[in-house]
């Protein structure tokens, strides 16, 4: 086989390919307008259940965003509330004094607990 023929024949398969192709488009198209009304009635069917689960959903988020809001703006007013009782009392510091360290006088017991009126022990 000569190159020419090769190329007539590889141009030739390839445009009945491309005509192939064409063919069942055209077959797929016809398909579909005949089937057009009741896939119409599908998409319909189908958009409307999904648009029922959506508004659905959106209530459900609503009323859920409602609540949380209330309970929001009423921790805050809570805290706001906390604030001002902490304003209003004035702060006491209580510190320990720590006692003065004097030095002993002679003849001064160390132990400050006994006193010298106890009586002895037996």
């Amino acid at each position: 086989m000569t190159i020419t023929d090769e190329i007539r024949k590889t141009v030739t398969t390839a445009s009945y390919a491309a005509a192939g192709t064409a063919d069942l488009a055209a077959e797929k198209l016809r398909e579909l307008r005949t089937h057009a009304p009741e896939l119409r009635e599908q998409a319909q069917s189908t958009f409307r259940v999904y648009a029922a689960k959506a508004k659905e959903t959106y209530d459900e988020l609503s009323e859920r965003g409602k609540g949380a809001v209330e309970t929001w703006r009423a921790e805050r007013a809570a805290a706001a509330r906390e604030e001002e009782r902490e304003a209003e009392t004035p702060e006491v510091i209580v510190e320990r004094a720590e006692p003065e360290a004097t030095p002993l006088a002679k003849g001064e017991p160390k132990d400050d607990t006994k006193s010298d009126t106890e009586p002895p022990r037996a």
